[in-house]
């Protein structure tokens, strides 16, 4: 009787999680928030991702000689780094931040953008080899033209947004690898302004770094340059310090403008944001276990992309904000943490192409228990996921109040429908039968 209850739930569950039909599945207790901070799993090890001063979110101001304290070796060194860089800043985070910035309101009316719609604009930069989070600082440092979201253009593209964006992002590619135009002048600064010292930083610097790009296009970087070496003149007061001012936005963000980080390849997250805290796949598991403590959230199948676009509208929402199912959880997590540039939705029957290409390896067959798990490890079986969260714990998208996919209230009516449970859900002993791990 044991064996056939056993292989029964086992049943019921795919066929829920296939949309088949309702069950009423009693799963273990959630642990509510409380509980998970007493056992200090997930929270400490979060917060041990994250900045070792405790506020990678604030503005951290070293040295001398700069505005914003950076000295002209810090400069070189960020100079130095390439245009694919991403400081480990999520790209959630840094088009948060762009929308919000008054340097990029011009563009942001001309193409409408808004949270639900940035994401074309940064999988079209992606496409051109570009890091969203230096082509966004670079439009709010450097836009303002009459064409696309930099100022090298007179007239748009076609294609609106991401068309322009296309366009704009491989632009600066190609000027990241041709130095023949040499230190920029002609702003208005006086003849006499040195370029000399500037000519050698462009001559050091890489092919395809961001340097190339900046010097190059604007006599403020090249007066920035001059005065951080120790040349003054009257040019020194007549601009502002573009890449000072570029550095002083990535540690505003959380990351850290002379560790160039991981490239868009590996799209990593920041520290802080929206109440949202780690790095890379502590990100992901901060946000899976906020969603599951705000009842706000509930699960539905036909409605389960509702769930992730109220979050990107309206991260304050706890009432009837939308719903998931079990792989739109797992979908939407990775993608707050920077994994899928959009969120690409996956149901568990594509989820593991959709993780291995997004740089995840499966490092189990099986596993019966957390023993050998990572906090962040993707849990797969036949038609169900969920993530590994430490201590023996899970958090995942599970059933309705009424014991089915569909039909149910919006928000969480049980506690159970989105929870973190212990390891081992709906009380069987069937192993999962494929872990997913994150390089970080």
């Amino acid at each position: 009787m044991k064996m056939i209850r056993k292989y029964l739930s086992k049943f019921l569950y795919i066929l829920a999680c296939l949309n088949i039909v309702s069950v009423n599945i009693v799963s273990a207790s959630p642990m509510n928030q409380s509980d998970i901070n007493a056992l200090g799993n997930w929270t400490n090890w979060v917060a041990a991702q994250c900045d070792t001063s405790g506020s990678a979110n604030t503005p951290i101001v070293t040295g001398s000689g700069s505005a914003g304290g950076f000295t002209i070796d810090q400069v070189k060194t960020f100079s130095s780094e390439p245009i694919t860089s991403t400081w480990n800043l999520s790209n959630s985070t840094v088009e948060q931040w762009f929308l919000r910035q008054a340097g990029a309101q011009a563009t942001i009316n001309k193409f409408g953008l808004n949270s639900s719609n940035i994401g074309q604009i940064t999988s079209a930069i992606q496409t051109a080899n570009v890091s969203p989070a230096f082509f966004y600082l670079y439009t709010v440092n450097e836009g303002g033209g009459a064409g696309g979201f930099i100022n090298h253009y007179g007239s748009d593209t076609s294609g609106g947004g991401p068309g322009n964006a296309t366009r704009d992002a491989q632009y600066l590619a190609t000027q990241s690898k041709d130095k023949s135009a040499g230190p920029a002048t002609g702003g208005g600064e006086p003849s006499n302004m040195p370029t000399a010292e500037a000519q050698q930083i462009l001559a050091a610097i890489p092919s395809g770094s961001i340097g190339v790009v900046y010097i190059q296009a604007t006599s403020a970087v090249t007066a920035e340059l001059e005065t951080l070496s120790g040349k003054t003149g009257s040019w020194s007061t007549l601009f502002g310090k573009p890449l000072s001012s570029t550095m002083q936005n990535i540690k505003t963000m959380g990351g850290d403008p002379e560790q160039g980080g991981s490239t868009i390849s590996t799209a990593t997250a920041g520290c802080a944001t929206n109440g949202v805290t780690g790095h890379g796949i502590a990100r992901a598991v901060s946000w899976a276990v906020s969603i599951a403590n705000n009842s706000g959230y509930g699960y539905d199948q036909p409605t389960r992309a509702s769930g992730w676009a109220k979050w990107q509208t309206d991260h304050n929402c706890t009432n009837q904000c939308g719903s998931f199912d079990c792989s739109s959880l797992i979908a939407a997590a990775l993608t707050e943490a920077g994994y899928f540039p959009t969120n690409p939705e996956f149901a568990t029957g594509t989820e593991a192409a959709a993780l291995t290409g997004a740089g995840f390896r499966k490092v189990a067959d099986s596993a019966t228990t957390s023993q050998n798990l990572l906090p962040g490890d993707i849990l797969v079986w036949d038609g169900h996921t969920e993530m590994y969260i430490g201590n023996n714990q899970n958090v995942g998208a599970h059933i309705n109040e009424r014991g089915g996919v569909s039909g149910g209230q919006v928000g969480d009516q049980t506690s159970h429908e989105i929870s973190v449970e212990t390891f081992s859900w709906s009380g069987t002993t069937d192993p999962w039968i494929g872990i997913y791990r994150a390089s970080n």
